[in-house]
C-alpha cells in the first residue's frame, strides 16, 4: 500500500512539473517592421515643384546612378503642395513603394519632383533629409532593428535653408 501512495505521489509530482521538454517556447508576437513620422515645412514652397515625397533609399547615393528604382526601399504618397506638415508612415496601404526590412538604411528624405514622370536624378531636388537625433554628421541613416516599428522618425522641411544635394542633382 506504501509503495502505491508513494508511486502515485511521484506521479503527479513528475505531472505537474512538465514543461514539455525539449519543445520549442511559446512564439513571441511579431511586429511587422516600419517607421512613422512627421514632416514640418518651413518657408516658402518652391513654385517649380511638381510632386513632393518622403524617400528611403537602401544604399549611400554616391553617384547619379545610385537614384534608382532598385535602391529605393520606401516612397510615401503624394505630400499636398503648400502644406505645412505631413504624417507619414510604412504601414499607409496607398504609398507608392513600401519595402522595409529590418536593416541599415543609408538616406531618408525628402524629395521633390521638378518634371513630371521622371525618373532622371536631374529632375529630382532633396528639399529634407532626416538627422537621426539631430546628428548631422549621419544625414538621412537609421537603423531599423528586427521586429521593430518606429515611430517619431521625423523630418524638418526648411526651404530657406536646403541640405547638400546628393550626387548629380541640381545645386
Amino acid at each position: 500500500m506504501k509503495l502505491k501512495i508513494f508511486t502515485f505521489i511521484l506521479l503527479l509530482i513528475i505531472l505537474s512539473s512538465c514543461d514539455h521538454g525539449i519543445a520549442p517556447p511559446a512564439a513571441l508576437p511579431t511586429v511587422e517592421p516600419g517607421f512613422s513620422g512627421k514632416v514640418t515645412f518651413v518657408g516658402q514652397w518652391p513654385d517649380s515643384v511638381v510632386q513632393t515625397y518622403v524617400v528611403l533609399f537602401k544604399n549611400p547615393l554616391l553617384d547619379s546612378l545610385d537614384f534608382n528604382i532598385q535602391n529605393l526601399r520606401f516612397v510615401s504618397v503624394p505630400i499636398p503642395k503648400g502644406s505645412r506638415e505631413f504624417l507619414f508612415s510604412t504601414k499607409d496601404k496607398n504609398n507608392v513603394l513600401s519595402n522595409v526590412e529590418p536593416g541599415h538604411y543609408a538616406y531618408l528624405a525628402v524629395a521633390q519632383q521638378l518634371k513630371a514622370l521622371s525618373f532622371n536624378r536631374k529632375d529630382w531636388f532633396v528639399a529634407a533629409v532626416y538627422y537621426p537625433d539631430g546628428d548631422s554628421t549621419k544625414a538621412g541613416e537609421f537603423t531599423l532593428p528586427e521586429n521593430t516599428f518606429l515611430e517619431n522618425v521625423n523630418i524638418l522641411c526648411d526651404f530657406n535653408h536646403p541640405p547638400v544635394q546628393p550626387p548629380g542633382g541640381k545645386p
